[in-house]
């Protein structure tokens, strides 16, 4: 009883995740016997640099984030999971070791999907490989446009696009933009350090392009933004 309890929770919370919306509800319950829900607490490591990976995970609660180790001992932040995106996918398919390492930003629930789950879902259900091949190719794009990103611009023309990124419209030119994390987080995500991030948010507020609250920065001027990064 307290089993079939369990995986009919477990199904429930997959069904959730839009990646599986649309499979089959047996095939979902199915797949929820062989699925651990994990508890991590803030802080917490969930795989290292090196591990082998064994499946792939789902975010449910709280904020995971993916970052490369360096041997001065930070980190460069690489992506910030949140709830319903799933991570790990990519390199179970290539069966190659993890060249990142993944952290509880805060206390998190995160479903733990085994290979041998979800590769005899996807036997039977076409679907489910297109919206996985879509959401790694989608992924692989943006963190591309990142790194080109990093790269090529200046400190002030990559929080700049950051912020024109999250507009609601092209012809928006106010808006409120919620940082997905810290500000060290997210300055790392852009290949700042703290200290140049706050400087650069410092400037922008000077021009009168933006307002900053804790982690809400309010847009007031879009096209100023813009203009920054011609």
């Amino acid at each position: 009883m307290m089993m079939a309890k369990r995986s009919n929770d477990l199904a429930e919370a997959i069904r959730r995740v839009p990646l599986f919306s649309k499979v089959e509800p047996d095939d979902v319950v199915a797949m929820a016997e062989h699925v651990r829900e994990l508890r991590v607490e803030r802080g917490e490591i969930l795989f290292q640099k090196g591990d082998q990976p064994h499946g792939f995970y789902i975010l449910l609660e709280g904020r995971i984030t993916l970052a490369f180790p360096s041997e001065q001992g930070t980190e460069r932040i690489l992506e910030v999971i949140k709830p319903g995106e799933s991570f790990g996918e990519a390199l179970m398919f290539l069966g190659q070791p993890y060249p990142i390492f993944s952290q509880a930003g805060v206390d998190s629930r995160v479903l733990d999907i085994p290979e041998e789950a979800i590769t005899s879902l996807l036997d039977k259900d076409c679907r489910l490989a297109k919206r996985m091949l879509a959401g790694i190719s989608i992924r692989l794009h943006e963190l591309i446009s990142n790194l080109e990103a990093c790269s090529m611009r200046s400190s002030a023309q990559r929080v700049a696009c950051m912020l024109q990124h999250a507009a609601p419209s092209v012809d928006t030119q106010e808006y409120d933009v919620q940082l997905p994390a810290a500000k060290h987080i997210v300055a790392s995500q852009l290949n700042l350090t703290p200290e140049t991030f706050s400087r650069v948010l410092h400037v922008l507020t000077e021009s009168g392009l933006i307002e900053v609250s804790g982690r809400v920065i309010k847009v007031l001027n879009a096209e100023g933004l813009r203009k920054l990064q011609l």
